[in-house]
């Protein structure tokens, strides 16, 4: 889900693009491209960071979360993006191998702070030459914990398991951040605006 920073977050400034509407475009352009690749993206990142026990970097790497469009004068709005790919449940069992996991189930923590031991799990190496969580289950078996990202199947009732995706925890944390981001937005158009308005 993308979060878009736009220009109705000014609303208290409104004025200002009434008076002299080129200056206040390009104080409004600057201030949301300032705001969403410095302390929004930052925000996000924490406020993401603080739900869920993501390793440290993950969100740095491969576009997870990243900004995806930036502010023109003919668009003001910014746009912070999430990845939307399921995250291996394995990433959330540092220090854990098939080898020291074996019959032993395997202890994952996905919520910051706790942590759980999913006792008929084990940790499979994948084709890939990455590390993934499987569980296997018995005819007629089904996979009850909905906390998790859905299963994939890797064999004949073997599943692999999946946390959320960046974006899926993007979401629950976006909406509370936005007023936040208004905030900045608007303390970085008067910054703005009165150091272009004293080059006129």
């Amino acid at each position: 889900m993308p979060v878009t920073i736009k220009s109705d977050l000014l609303n208290e400034v409104r004025e200002y693009f009434e008076k002299a509407p080129d200056l206040a475009t390009d104080s409004a352009m600057m201030a949301i491209n300032t705001v969403i690749t410095r302390n929004g993206l930052a925000a996000m990142k924490r406020d993401i960071m603080s739900q869920v026990a993501f390793p440290a970097g993950y969100l740095d790497l491969e576009s997870r979360l990243v900004v995806t469009r930036k502010a023109t004068r003919g668009s003001l709005e910014g746009v912070i993006t999430g990845r939307d790919r399921a995250t291996s449940l394995a990433r959330f069992a540092p220090g854990q191998t098939p080898q020291n996991t074996r019959g032993k189930g395997v202890t994952v923590a996905v919520k910051r702070g706790r942590s759980k031991t999913l006792k008929k799990a084990f940790l499979v190496n994948l084709k890939n030459g990455n590390v993934g969580l499987a569980v296997r289950l018995k005819p007629g078996e089904a996979l009850r914990n909905k906390t998790y990202g859905k299963p994939v199947m890797l064999g004949k009732n073997l599943y692999l398991l999946y946390a959320p995706s960046v974006d899926q925890v993007f979401r629950t944390v976006a909406d509370d951040s936005l007023p936040m981001l208004g905030e900045e937005v608007t303390k970085e158009f008067y910054r703005n605006f009165a150091r272009l308005s004293r080059g006129k």
